[in-house]
């Protein structure tokens, strides 16, 4: 998989702008995400996430974009296809993903609509992207049980593979012995305590469960406990480095060895997919061409 597309384009000078980043990227910063999904291609990822992590129309409506919501996801696919098409490369090699996610307002998930609304748009989110050219979907930053059940909803009437990605950190006061899913405004739920329904409810849905935008060390127990109710395919997706005042530390970032330690210990482990995100930029992803790529 490639790696971060956000703080990949603010370390290349891509201002970051609050709630509408992504949403300005993908209208005003093109040839950056252009170049981005290009060195990615040429670092040898084959499973790619386009730009549509925070354009859900709940997202562009505050900041004054609902009226631009389906251009701006399909040109979120545009930008990879492009991409694609400038080092000749064969689409038909590749796998697309057009990403749907539980960004809100100063990542607040108290902020989110209702369950209703939700459902209304990201489906219509889903449609663009589907119509756009995206192979699977992926179903990032989920937290609870009850909107990954109003995404899946969502997304399940176009056929399509679907990556769900947990976001997880070690449960306050555990001792880190224990894996939350991510609340930002909601109240952590313990992972242990929502997977098991959740996977009962997937019924023969295309699924791969992910682990993503967690700390290694936090990826490492999350696996640990997918593994004990699920033996379908896995993805990891970790991030590295420090947020202050939503700016990446780009000096805090992991080394490309040390990720190429922890992407073995994981392809060791039976997981089939790994990239990156925040912090995880085409450097990392180029070492997972050398020993590990040949050892899933």
């Amino acid at each position: 998989m490639d790696g971060a597309l956000g703080t990949e384009l603010e370390r290349r000078g891509v201002p970051f702008e609050g709630n509408g980043w992504s949403a300005y990227a993908v209208r005003d910063h093109g040839e950056v995400i252009r170049q981005t999904h290009v060195d990615y291609l040429q670092a040898g990822a084959k499973l790619h996430i386009v730009n549509s992590f925070a354009l859900a129309r709940h997202v562009l409506e505050p900041i004054g974009l609902a009226a631009e919501f389906e251009e701006l996801n399909r040109r979120s696919v545009v930008l990879f296809d492009e991409a694609v098409e400038r080092i000749g490369m064969d689409r038909g090699n590749l796998w697309v993903a057009g990403s749907l996610s539980t960004f809100a307002a100063n990542s607040n998930r108290s902020l989110l609509p209702d369950n209703e609304t939700l459902l209304v748009n990201y489906s219509d989110q889903a449609r663009v992207l589907y119509d756009s050219g995206v192979d699977l979907f992926v179903l990032e930053m989920l937290f609870d049980i009850e909107t990954t059940r109003v995404m899946l909803k969502a997304v399940e009437e176009f056929g399509l593979p679907v990556i769900l990605g947990f976001t997880c950190d070690w449960q306050a006061g555990s001792g880190n012995s224990k894996v939350s899913a991510r609340g930002m405004g909601k109240a952590p739920i313990l992972l242990r305590e929502i997977l098991p329904d959740l996977i009962v409810a997937l019924g023969t849905a295309d699924i791969i469960m992910s682990i993503m935008h967690s700390d290694p060390d936090v990826t490492d127990a999350a696996l640990e406990e997918l593994k004990q109710c699920w033996s379908g395919p896995v993805a990891v997706y970790p991030n590295s480095g420090e947020f202050v005042d939503l700016r990446m530390q780009f000096d805090t970032v992991c080394s490309v060895e040390s990720f190429q330690q922890a992407a073995n210990r994981w392809i060791d482990g039976g997981v089939q997919i790994v990239g990156g995100c925040c912090g995880i930029g085409p450097e990392h992803i180029q070492g997972l061409s050398g020993p590990a790529a040949g050892r899933g």
